[in-house]
């Protein structure tokens, strides 16, 4: 949060969205509606579940905007868990992977080890 505070200035119109509409210190609340305050909130909310998969399902189960929600949330888990946390049946069953694949490859290459 301390990152995320120091890049608006205090006082500011963004300083003030920031403190009262996204909240950040709150506890994540929301309800998928694809508004980009509410997707924050709601991809945030489902991030903390064990697994890709049930983060994931989990905003698919909030209604109304999933595919941003859940994309948002996916993201997220993704970033910290890392690309071998997206179950493998949903993988192999990616449409375009031909086009995919080899721009992972490359990305994995790039990638420091942890």
């Amino acid at each position: 949060m301390r990152t995320l505070r120091s890049l608006v200035t205090p006082e500011s119109e963004e300083h003030e969205a920031l403190e009262v509409h996204i909240a950040p210190d709150a506890a994540p609340e929301g309800r998928g509606t694809g508004y980009v305050v509410d997707t924050l909130r709601s991809a945030r909310m489902v991030a903390s579940r064990r697994s890709y998969e049930d983060a994931v399902r989990a905003a698919v189960t909030l209604g109304d905007d999933t595919d941003t929600t859940a994309c948002v949330a996916g993201g997220i888990v993704g970033l910290r868990e890392g690309y071998d946390a997206i179950p493998g049946r949903w993988r192999s069953a990616l449409r375009g992977q031909e086009l995919v694949t080899p721009l992972v490859d490359r990305l994995l290459a790039r990638s420091p080890d942890p």
